[in-house]
């Protein structure tokens, strides 16, 4: 069940009405619920798996809350179990591949027969979706009880944290201590969080399936698919209409969670802080799938020993910290390549920064505009050229796309595909809604009055409820205007 489906538009609108009809002791059974059925929607027997791992969850931190002297054998089995299962269903068949091909290699060497080792033996397993998420949701709630926090003792309130629907199946990872004080009081429906939550759902749809899908079908697919078909402008179109591909993917969808979770009076972390204005990478991932950096700063770079070291051992935790965080994405080494590449960035951008922090004349050069927006330029650039390893099936495959980049050769179908489509209007009418927003935004944060067309635009807006239900139907209008003709699955389903 997509959120950019039909079947979602017709499951959220009947949960929200008897989520408000219904008596509020009725109301957290009822998502819990309509969580399990929205997972089991897609394949019924792997609801089995999460409410496995909610039962084990919910009773060994139970443990570690109470026992004195075992709490670190019952926090190591939590972690066994969460990881067990998610290596199991997402690492299994790249460990058997990879022993084959170093059998197979070892073999030829020695000048033996490869013959019994030709075939790698695979599984057939499909992996669950969303495991990566409330796998890692499940291991920051054991850490921190065994750190001192106290548990979710309600199963209901548990079960409902692992499972909350908005946020299942590609995040944003959640924090129990946050989650968990949102249900302890009862549930009071606010007309400010439903119009905010409706915004957020079709905002998240039209950067899903206006921009995202239409990149994907019209750009970014066709030019991984036959990079040999590529010129050099092709490529660098590509590159980049990925870059924000994935961003308008994986943003819509954290939107469409987000506003999901408002109209039911929850409230789950943005994911998403402008990371294109990010100067270098270490603030890119402060601003970019946020729930995930925070996520391996706090349990896994911090007990590795974060910044509390030498030098070489903060590089050495910052590598393995992102290698890990690359495997994460999937089971393929051009997935790891990725995260290495990026764990050597940020330890040379760290050294970076010390280095000109330090010396008179870069540090005063660091304080005007021009280094700002060089840097984020750069910073751009470079995530965008990177991103082709995290997209491409393969090294191998990553390296014929950057061929065709920094080769000379004309322009093909891509360039004309692009120009001839309405994806260029499209995105021009997202930057202006952006731009708007955003100054805006920063008008009322510094107190400053809006100028009287905005200011009135803004009033009708807070108080005429017939012109906010014009402007969502304009939105929704738009949204089914520009829509391709398919829709595709998010691009973190995989993950």
């Amino acid at each position: 069940m997509l959120f950019s489906s039909f079947n979602y538009l017709i499951f959220l609108p009947i949960v929200f009405g008897l989520y408000w009809v219904l008596p509020d002791k009725c109301r957290k059974p009822l998502l819990l619920l309509a969580s399990y059925f929205f997972y089991m929607s897609w394949l019924p027997k792997y609801g089995l798996l999460l409410f496995g791992l909610t039962l084990a969850n919910y009773f060994l931190g139970l443990l570690i809350d109470k026992s004195e002297h075992r709490k670190k054998l019952f926090l190591t089995i939590a972690i066994s179990i969460n990881l067990g299962c998610l290596c199991f269903f997402k690492y299994t068949n790249l460990l058997l591949d990879s022993i084959w091909q170093g059998l197979r290699g070892l073999l030829h060497v020695t000048g033996m027969s490869t013959a019994p080792f030709a075939n790698t033996p695979m599984f057939d397993i499909l992996l669950p979706l969303g495991i990566s998420f409330f796998a890692f949701e499940f291991i920051h709630y054991v850490v921190d009880v065994y750190k001192g926090s106290s548990p979710m003792r309600n199963f209901i309130d548990f079960a409902l944290f692992g499972a909350f629907f908005p946020s299942q199946i590609a995040g944003p990872i959640k924090r129990f201590q946050d989650f968990s004080k949102q249900l302890i009081h009862p549930a009071v429906f606010n007309k400010q969080e439903f119009n905010d939550g409706l915004v957020l759902i079709l905002q998240g749809l039209f950067k899903k399936v206006c921009l995202g899908d239409t990149l994907a079908q019209l750009v970014v697919d066709p030019g991984y698919a036959n990079p040999a078909a590529l010129g050099t402008l092709d490529a660098w179109i590509v590159f980049f209409a990925f870059t924000f591909q994935v961003f308008f993917d994986f943003s819509g969808y954290t939107d469409i969670g987000r506003g999901s979770a408002l109209l039911f009076g929850y409230r789950v972390p943005e994911n998403f802080n402008l990371p294109f204005l990010s100067a270098n990478f270490l603030e890119i991932w402060r601003r970019w799938h946020i729930s995930l950096s925070t996520w391996l700063r706090d349990y896994l770079y911090f007990p590795l020993g974060g910044s509390h070291c030498s030098v070489w051992a903060q590089r050495r935790n910052l590598f393995l910290t992102m290698a890990l965080g690359g495997l994460w994405h999937g089971a393929a080494w051009h997935y790891i390549f990725f995260g290495c590449i990026q764990g050597v960035i940020l330890a040379v951008t760290r050294d970076w920064q010390k280095y000109t922090d330090k010396h008179p004349t870069l540090s005063r050069m660091k304080l005007s505009a021009w280094w700002h927006w060089s840097a984020v330029a750069a910073t751009f650039w470079t995530w965008t050229v990177l991103l082709v390893i995290f997209r491409a099936p393969s090294v191998t495959h990553a390296f014929s796309m950057y061929a065709k980049a920094f080769s000379s050769s004309p322009a093909g179908e891509i360039t004309t595909t692009l120009m001839t489509s309405t994806l260029p209007a499209t995105l021009c009418l997202y930057g202006l809604y952006c731009i708007t927003c955003a100054l805006s935004n920063r008008a009322v944060e510094k107190g400053e009055a809006l100028p009287a067309m905005a200011h009135g635009i803004a009033t009708v807006w807070k108080q005429s409820v017939p012109a906010r239900a014009i402007a969502y139907a304009a939105m929704a209008i738009v949204i089914l205007a520009f829509a391709p003709g398919q829709v595709q699955p998010f691009i973190y389903f995989q993950f």
